[in-house]
């Protein structure tokens, strides 16, 4: 027992002063266990590796911080099942996404819809109007809805208040909502406010 933490302990010492040996006995010890823990999360092998060398990516900027081999262990499967959860949450939103679009392709009336039309016309007016939005209402609504950033990074991102941030996402909106009706492309706005549903 005595012999078993001693080499714990040493183990640790050796990960803080960021020994390569150490860090490799460690992932040889916890990988495999990590990846099923993963795989039984999100049901993709090679995701799951992916997340779990993150997690161990994460484990060492942090490794001097680590008293126990048992707070190592807790942490490498906490940041592996938090990073598991958000994988999920933004495949559900690319799921979303993808019926918006299908939605905007398949129109209401599948007898008098045209794909060609659908393709160069209500998308190609869609993103017309994001490029004529204002540029810092343009700034905004790519970072918010075309690159997914959070409001807080976006305001550091531009150097804005968080509120103003709220308040030029809510004038894209209604500019290009507004836009799009005065142009009778129904069918392009109900996907768009399902894509921006899907993302939030």
């Amino acid at each position: 027992m005595s012999e078993n933490l001693n080499n714990e302990q040493e183990l640790l010492k050796k990960l803080a002063r960021g020994d390569q040996e150490a860090f490799r006995a460690l992932f040889s010890q916890h990988y495999r266990a990590l990846c099923f823990f993963a795989a039984s999360i999100i049901i993709d092998r090679q995701e799951a590796e992916d997340i779990v060398q993150e997690s161990f990516s994460r484990f060492w900027d942090k490794r001097a911080g680590f008293p126990t081999a048992a707070a190592v262990k807790a942490f490498l499967y906490i940041a592996t099942k938090n990073a598991c959860l958000n994988y999920r949450k933004l495949r559900e939103r690319r799921n979303e996404r993808e019926k918006a679009f299908v939605y905007l392709q398949e129109g209401d009336d599948l007898s008098t819809f045209d794909p060609v039309l659908a393709e160069t016309e209500i998308i190609g007016e869609l993103y017309r109007e994001i490029e004529n939005l204002p540029t810092q209402c343009r700034r905004v609504f790519t970072l918010s809805y075309l690159e997914g950033r959070k409001n807080e990074e976006i305001a550091t991102t531009l150097g804005i208040s968080y509120n103003t941030v709220r308040t030029q996402k809510l004038r894209a909106l209604k500019l290009i909502r507004s836009a799009l009706l005065k142009k009778n492309l129904l069918p392009a706005l109900m996907a768009y406010l399902a894509f921006l549903k899907s993302i939030n």
